[in-house]
């Protein structure tokens, strides 16, 4: 008996591990192992909800699920459908004036949502999409990829004393120091835009999602009062990951650094003008293309491993930088932040249904305790286990 009350005790941590999000602008999108749900707050404060019962590509393909695999096709798949759900909350939150001035607001209002955001966007808007997006990534690969590789060589310039400390010399201490300096600038970064005011409501929404699925994992009803009761840390956040991320490199790039100055050919290139900047952004590129998949699918082990084993006291410390870095990407939310978790959740779940209107003013109350209650009071809680189907999807 005591094996099956710990069989089943694991079962409901892995069933609460199945589901994470993320925020959006004024809404909030949760993901599960066989869906994915978002609701954003409208100007006039209705709530627009959709659903998609799309399982995830580890589901669909299931080689793409395996360990220090599934890490790697996540982080793709996830970073793809948030951009796509972000850029449509912002459509839904912030909606351009109607080109028609006579009867657009009322056919809007009474429009079925999920018809009328689900218009394809044109070629120049997917173009445009595709060109932010990598806008954006160029940005971030110069800021916390090249700015920290390249300081410290600046630094052998400015003091000829330790020309000597170069990533040749010294892998490991001047992957450290690269390191550490990617880190004040992501912390720095954080810093900054925890700053700006639609940033801060965004990070509001954030803190929303977190306490909704600590809501969750503690088994309490989806209620407002009940939500706001919980923390907003949570060890799966997508900020802890970064964090275990850049603790992974101190480790893993070094060997990239030791092999590549191994090669004759890449020894060579310091002889050219400007060869020694042309190494660090060939490194770079070896960092990026082949280390961060590596990088990326330990980390998420690593995630996940922190997430089951929390209560650790050496887990305790390995998520407390990931935590600490939490209390400037999230904030105490409002309550219309909350019932937009709630709700988001809620459709992954099962308990609430697309099309059900809903509006910033209603009582939301979701109860999800009732078939563990009826299994507990049945003393049999097979049914809940063979239910459970969720993986980590990381929030």
């Amino acid at each position: 008996m005591e094996k099956n009350t710990s069989n089943e005790s694991c079962s409901l941590k892995e069933q609460n591990l199945a589901y994470g999000g993320s925020a959006l602008i004024e809404g909030v999108m949760m993901r599960g192992k066989s869906g994915m749900a978002f609701t954003v707050k409208k100007p006039d404060g209705s709530l627009y909800k959709e659903y998609s019962d799309k399982p995830s590509i580890g589901e669909r393909i299931k080689p793409l699920g395996w360990p220090f695999i599934r890490g790697i096709v996540g982080f793709v798949d996830n970073m793809i459908t948030s951009s796509k759900v972000l850029n449509k909350s912002g459509e839904i939150a912030f909606p351009e004036p109607p080109q028609d001035a006579v009867g657009v607001g009322d056919a809007r209002t009474q429009e079925s949502p999920s018809n009328h955001y689900a218009k394809k966007p044109t070629i120049w808007e997917t173009i445009l999409s595709w060109l932010l997006m990598l806008l954006t990534f160029a940005i971030v690969i110069v800021i916390f990829m090249i700015v920290p590789r390249m300081l410290p060589e600046v630094a052998n310039k400015i003091f000829p004393d330790i020309n000597t400390f170069t990533a040749e010399n010294y892998p490991f201490l001047y992957n450290l120091v690269s390191g550490v300096l990617r880190l004040v600038l992501f912390f720095g970064y954080v810093l900054i835009i925890s700053l700006m005011p639609d940033m801060k409501r965004v990070f509001g929404y954030h803190g929303a999602e977190h306490k909704t699925i600590n809501t969750y994992e503690a088994h309490d009803d989806l209620t407002v009062e009940n939500v706001r009761k919980h923390t907003r840390l949570h060890p799966r956040c997508g900020t802890s990951f970064i964090f275990i991320v850049f603790l992974i490199t101190l480790f893993v790039f070094p060997f990239f650094d030791i092999f590549l100055y191994r090669m004759a050919w890449f020894k060579s290139i310091a002889d050219i003008q400007f060869g020694t900047k042309l190494q660090h952004l060939i490194v770079i590129a070896f960092h990026i293309v082949i280390g961060m998949p590596i990088v990326s699918s330990i980390s998420y082990e690593l995630l996940k491993l922190s997430a089951k084993f929390q209560k650790t006291w050496i887990m305790k410390i390995f998520i407390a930088p990931g935590l600490f870095f939490q209390l400037f990407t999230t904030r105490e939310p409002e309550d219309n932040m909350i019932k937009c978790a709630i709700l988001s959740l809620a459709m992954v779940l099962g308990d609430e249904a697309v099309d059900t209107p809903r509006h910033v003013d209603d009582d939301i109350v979701i109860s999800h305790k009732t078939p563990i209650a009826a299994a507990v009071t049945a003393v049999l809680m097979l049914p809940i286990i063979m239910m459970i189907n969720g993986d980590d999807n990381g929030i």
